[in-house]
């Protein structure tokens, strides 16, 4: 399926929508001047999603750090393991005793969907979808159903 455009064209709800009455896999990327957002689908739904800018803020040790589910100090120490081994930081953060795979799983569905609601708010830029196999999420997030993302989008 070649599903090509701008935003004006067709709103970002729109394609998503078509994507998950279509039941299609693949990497749905949407860019403007400023950022590059990868969404990737699995049989119509997302399972995860990626930009070039994330800022720290959205960094999933930050968003833990804020939340009081680790301490800075704790954090340091994953991230200079994580630099050392570089495995993934919610690995490294259960490995050490600091987090629950639930507990990151969590933090990562949080990640991908604050990714994606941030997509809502562009008036600009392109999109292109391309069919390729998509990997499950390495956090284990579970897959989201495009029509709900779109509701609470």
């Amino acid at each position: 399926m070649a599903l090509k455009g701008t935003i004006k064209d067709f709103g970002v709800a729109d394609i998503f929508q078509l994507i998950s009455q279509q039941g299609k896999t693949g990497v749905l990327v949407f860019s403007n001047d400023v950022d590059e957002v990868r969404v990737y689908f699995r049989d119509g739904s997302v399972v995860r999603a990626s930009n070039t800018l994330r800022t720290a803020q959205m960094l999933i040790g930050s968003m833990m750090v804020r939340a009081n589910e680790v301490s800075e100090e704790q954090l340091q120490e994953a991230l200079r393991e994580q630099q050392r081994t570089l495995r993934r930081l919610g690995a490294v953060l259960v490995e050490l005793g600091y987090a629950t795979p639930p507990t990151i799983k969590d933090f990562a569905t949080l990640q991908m969907t604050e990714t994606i609601y941030q997509l809502f708010e562009w008036t600009v830029g392109t999109y292109e979808f391309e069919s390729v196999d998509v990997e499950p999420s390495p956090e284990g997030v579970e897959p989201i159903r495009a029509e709900t993302i779109v509701m609470n989008g």
